[in-house]
């Protein structure tokens, strides 16, 4: 997008807020807007925004943060020259690849998944993939965060989380973790995930959970996902203005409520199915979307977490692979810094371990083929030129030996010849995925959380 085009959809967004408004079902968020100047009719719950609101509320939201991981060498700084890939959220079955059956996701997945995800070099956020269906509803959010906290490293993104007592709870579980209320604040070892609800409404439960994340500095991922033709309009243009001045909304709420708080600009939109008016997240528009919610985050100075992963097939395997090698490419090369999500299809509601490991191989290449092209005495290798020749090999230098090792290799991909693949027993690229996360649970021990931390984040989910 050009830079006009940003202005003309920021413009259009603005004038949205001011004529249309927003309906905020938070009481504490029309509040707080309404203490900072906006027109709140609490009858009917709309907030208008008047000129020059926005824009004053918005310079006060930090334009680079750091989420942290657990320990210090997983912290990841959104400054605009670096790209993350989380898992994704939050599923509701799992899929039996032997069966072809989906069942009903348990904790024990949430466990393992977070195993695996912390033994993946190109997964850099964990989100707990599914929802806990064998504990009660209450604590779902939070038993899924615990088993994430216990059992990776890794910044931990929290999806659902639709009460401001569950935010609350989370932000003592990370304190816990991190050693305390205020290293918290400063390290922001937690995210959250929090979606506004398309056409121009910010619902109650999730708002006011955001503005518990704003009161803590948790960073929030504000995620419009209006859909072409059903929740926004029907043009690109029309869905980027729906959707920015819900990001626009929410991101002025928390600002409002505590100045400085970090948001992260989110979206993750999509076009319906024309047909049907299905959920279509895998389809061309869905790449055009994602970009501009990459631009006019850019046109917000905000950091960016839009797009990634997780088309619409129905089942993990081929589909699924295709879709999200083409969806994740155009995102990377325009600056997405955190891409959701990979390990779940059928519009992020089926977990597969397998499709886990094949979308973490996509990752890899995209990540190793989106590397700045370093130029310098060493990687010229003139002299090396020169030493070898017309007609020589260079597989016998140093050199060779000292730069292969940078190499990207796969990690699931058979590169042995055809008849090496075939005396192999020629598996199907499924069996081997499945192999691969298997062996990951087996062999991959994850840096152990304090005996201590692990009983107080048991009473706190205990005490909900």
């Amino acid at each position: 997008m050009k830079e006009s085009d940003r202005k003309k959809v920021h413009e259009a967004s603005l004038d949205v807020l001011e004529t249309v408004g927003i309906r905020v079902m938070s009481k504490d968020a029309r509040a707080a807007l309404k203490d900072a100047g906006a027109e709140v009719d609490d009858s009917s719950a709309v907030v208008k925004f008047p000129e020059g609101l926005v824009d004053s509320l918005m310079r006060t939201v930090p334009s680079k943060i750091v989420l942290a991981g657990r320990t210090k060498e997983h912290d990841l700084p959104l400054d605009g020259t670096h790209h993350y890939y989380t898992t994704d959220g939050c599923g509701i079955y799992t899929w039996d690849q032997k069966t072809q059956t989906r069942n009903e996701s348990v904790l024990a997945d949430i466990t393992k998944t977070a195993i695996i995800g912390d033994g993946l070099p190109y997964l850099s956020i964990y989100e707990p993939m599914v929802v806990a269906n064998d504990v009660p509803s209450k604590i779902h959010v939070l038993s899924g965060v615990r088993e994430a906290m216990r059992n990776t490293s890794k910044h931990i993104e929290t999806e659902s989380t639709t009460t401001p007592d569950e935010a609350r709870a989370q932000v003592r579980m990370a304190a816990e973790v991190v050693g305390s209320a205020e290293e918290m604040r400063k390290r922001h070892y937690i995210s959250a995930m929090v979606c506004t609800i398309s056409p121009l409404v910010l619902d109650a439960g999730a708002t006011d959970a955001a503005m518990v994340w704003a009161d803590n500095h948790v960073p929030v991922h504000i995620t419009g996902m209006a859909s072409m033709g059903l929740s926004g309009p029907a043009t690109i243009g029309g869905a980027l203005t729906v959707n920015h001045a819900e990001t626009l909304a929410l991101a002025c709420a928390m600002q409002a409520r505590s100045p400085g708080a970090p948001a992260l600009y989110g979206s993750v939109q999509s076009s319906m199915d024309a047909r049907t008016g299905a959920y279509n997240s895998g389809s061309p528009e869905t790449i055009l979307l994602s970009i501009g919610n990459v631009e006019m985050a850019k046109h917000c100075r905000m950091p960016c977490s839009a797009g990634g992963t997780g088309g619409s097939s129905r089942i993990p395997g081929l589909r699924a692979s295709i879709e999200n090698a083409v969806l994740s490419p155009p995102l990377a090369a325009v600056g997405s810094e955190v891409m959701n999500g990979i390990g779940l299809a059928d519009g992020s509601t089926l977990l597969s371990y397998e499709q886990m490991i094949l979308d973490h191989e996509i990752v890899g290449l995209i990540l190793n083929s989106h590397r700045a092209i370093e130029i310098d005495d060493d990687s010229l290798a003139l002299d090396l030129i020169k030493k070898v020749g017309i007609g020589g090999t260079y597989l016998a230098e140093m050199h060779t030996l000292k730069n292969v090792r940078g190499f990207y290799s796969p990690m699931l991909w058979d590169m042995s010849p055809f008849e090496s693949w075939v005396a192999g027993g020629k598996k199907d690229l499924m069996d081997v995925a499945l192999e691969k996360a298997q062996k990951i649970l087996s062999d991959h021990k994850p840096e152990p959380l304090d005996a201590d931390k692990t009983k107080a984040l048991d009473e706190i989910v205990a005490g909900v």
